[in-house]
């Protein structure tokens, strides 16, 4: 009997798979551990996500503007799709500077997202979930101060941007 662990990207069909006919192909269901991080908004409301960044924070107490990438993108790309994903080359740095920045999560590596956004002059990042991610969120060691939120968080903060 051979089995290997797999990524669990759901919630989904076929998000946990291996191509070799003879493996059974196990995902883990839950996790003991969680790497909580709140995101407080100017209105006072909080948002619970998760992060693994380990660096310096922003400062405590000093607020940060609020930019959704999809709003600020490069103005010769005209492709609000591919800076809402925080695309490499799709944010336009003078929008971006000294924000913290909405990513959808999709497409393009998460950690990544954060290494443009950084590249841009953001100084932190929120990664959401869309509808199709749901509420489950990944803890990542992001380059710069990131918090990842679920689908509904996300919509909030949009709304509230």
């Amino acid at each position: 009997f051979v089995s290997a662990s797999a990524g669990n990207n759901g919630p989904g069909d076929v998000t946990v798979t291996n191509v070799a006919p003879w493996i059974t192909t196990v995902g883990a269901g839950t996790m003991d551990r969680s790497f909580p991080a709140d995101i407080v908004l100017g209105d006072g409301s909080v948002m619970r996500g998760v992060s693994m960044y380990s660096g310096k924070g922003l400062a405590q107490g000093r607020q940060f503007p609020l930019v959704y990438a999809g709003d600020a993108g490069r103005a010769e790309s005209m492709d609000a799709y591919s800076s809402s994903l925080c695309m490499e080359g799709s944010l336009d740095p003078e929008v971006i500077k000294g924000k913290v920045v909405l990513c959808e999560r999709g497409n393009n590596p998460r950690v990544l997202k954060g290494s443009v956004v950084k590249q841009a002059g953001g100084v932190g990042m929120i990664l959401y979930n869309t509808v199709s991610d749901g509420e489950g969120l990944i803890a990542d060691p992001h380059l710069l101060p990131a918090v990842a939120v679920g689908s509904a968080a996300g919509d909030s903060i949009r709304r509230y941007i």
